[in-house]
């Protein structure tokens, strides 16, 4: 598989447009349209590394050193819900949500029981 096939491949599984990924790295979607079309076949370092970055991926696997994806750990829809949107929120934002979930897991209330089906309070 090329890069471009590569390139072209994960896009599709992360349901993106030729135009969003271009504007995830900072490239026009026509830029996309020839990167997946192998129209360019030496493509900077950087570019590659924010198209892996983009695609949840390595620029070993895009560049077809590695014949397999990276494995990464699964997230459940809720986490990654919760990443997308701490990810849109500024430095300060994300401290407060940081501190609030804190807060609510430091109440004992909202914790999930112990993996022995036992709850455990805090002192």
């Amino acid at each position: 598989m090329t890069t471009g096939e590569r390139i072209r491949q994960l896009r599709i599984e992360h349901q993106m447009t030729q135009e969003e990924l271009g504007a995830k790295v900072g490239v026009q979607k026509a830029a996309i349209y020839k990167y997946e079309n192998g129209l360019v076949v030496n493509l900077k370092r950087s570019i590659l590394e924010k198209l892996a970055l983009a695609l949840d991926t390595t620029p070993t696997y895009l560049m077809g050193m590695e014949d397999a994806e990276p494995t990464q750990a699964s997230l459940t829809k809720a986490q990654t819900s919760l990443l997308s949107v701490f990810d849109k929120l500024n430095e300060e934002g994300q401290s407060k949500v940081i501190e609030y979930a804190e807060d609510l897991h430091r109440t004992g209330y909202y914790k999930k029981p112990a993996a022995d089906g036992l709850v455990t309070k805090e002192a």
